[in-house]
């Protein structure tokens, strides 16, 4: 019996792995936010849903099921530049409230996606909660932020495939964005 037991002398352990995730295929529809003042086009396996706090303010939140993600819209209209500066300042304070546990923030132009934007992407790598977040204004009187979350407390190493995928779904989104 100890014959049996002690006859492969080429053990090795196998590498730590993540279970297979199986993405959904790329298909694209436009959203349909009712009467919002801007439209983009989304994939086919999302949802949108009306934020239930700040309805008729044009919040969405653009759903991932499959994925278990929210992108999370909030729209602002503006008619002076001191509110444009407030917003941004906003946006660079919520940004900025990754810093402590973010290994870095990039910050990436909209334009760089569609020349009709201004604004700015952030790509925020490391261990924090939200690892992308976005301003896309006209600079007239129209400013909409956007940040993408996962649903559950996650790992950086093992949600990167996930992100990867929505990272393509948003520069779509932004590519595809316009003002009505």
């Amino acid at each position: 019996m100890l014959f049996a037991c002690n006859n492969n002398d080429n053990f090795v352990p196998k590498p730590h792995a993540y279970p297979k995730m199986e993405l959904p295929s790329k298909q694209y529809k436009s959203a349909n936010f009712n009467a919002a003042p801007y439209n983009f086009e989304i994939p086919s396996y999302s949802v949108i849903t009306e934020d239930e706090r700040n309805q008729g303010r044009f919040w969405y939140n653009v759903n991932f099921p499959s994925l278990d993600a929210t992108l999370h819209l909030t729209y602002y209209p503006f008619v002076n530049w001191e509110q444009y500066d407030s917003m941004v300042a906003d946006t660079r304070s919520l940004v900025n409230k990754h810093i402590q546990k973010a290994e870095d923030i990039i910050e990436d132009p909209v334009e760089n996606y569609n020349a009709d934007l201004h604004g700015l992407v952030f790509h925020i790598e490391g261990h924090t909660a939200s690892n992308l977040n976005f301003y896309a204004t006209d600079s007239a009187k129209h400013f909409l932020r956007g940040a993408l979350y996962f649903n559950k407390k996650t790992q950086p190493d093992s949600i990167a495939p996930a992100f990867k995928f929505l990272w393509k779904d948003v520069q779509h989104a932004l590519t595809t964005f316009e003002w009505k």
